[in-house]
């Protein structure tokens, strides 16, 4: 599913069908690969979930975000990320700092991912107990280390050091 969403010859999607499609993905994964780490006692990290559902298709593509969250609730049986962290760079830093051919996504105007940048920015903002947001200016070594004192402090969980 994701990688018809992705797919730039895939084609103009309707921002609903987007969001569905994304939300079908999470749900599998969270019931193939989510779910059973979670009962094994096992800390699970993502790229991304509910919080960038929001960003992206909600803040970015305009849909309700009252709507976005029920769909996420429903997709996720109501399961949202413990800690959220943003690494939060200027949109033109981050597309220059991407290696591959941009997806469907990705290769949005850059007014859609200033929007997306705001709805994350908000959303952190709206629920600071849930989200950890730091500057992706610093360098990466210093990034990874605020990172993991964060999921240590806010976790409440011994994390190893960055190499």
């Amino acid at each position: 599913m994701r990688e018809l969403l992705l797919d730039p010859g895939s084609g103009a999607l309707d921002d609903r069908t987007e969001l569905l499609l994304m939300l079908a993905a999470r749900a599998q994964h969270l019931s193939e690969r989510i779910e059973p780490a979670l009962r094994a006692g096992r800390h699970v990290v993502v790229d991304r979930f509910s919080g960038s559902t929001l960003a992206y298709q909600g803040h970015g593509r305009g849909l309700p975000l009252d709507e976005v969250r029920r769909a996420c609730d429903l997709a996720t049986g109501g399961r949202w990320a413990d800690l959220n962290v943003l690494v939060d760079v200027p949109v033109v830093v981050g597309s220059a700092r991407r290696h591959a051919s941009p997806d469907r996504i990705e290769a949005e105007a850059v007014e859609f991912h200033e929007r997306v940048r705001r709805g994350y920015l908000v959303e952190a903002a709206t629920d600071p107990a849930h989200w950890f947001v730091v500057s992706g200016d610093a360098p990466a070594a210093e990034v990874a280390s605020a990172i993991l004192q964060a999921v240590g402090d806010r976790l409440g969980i011994a994390v190893r050091s960055a190499p």
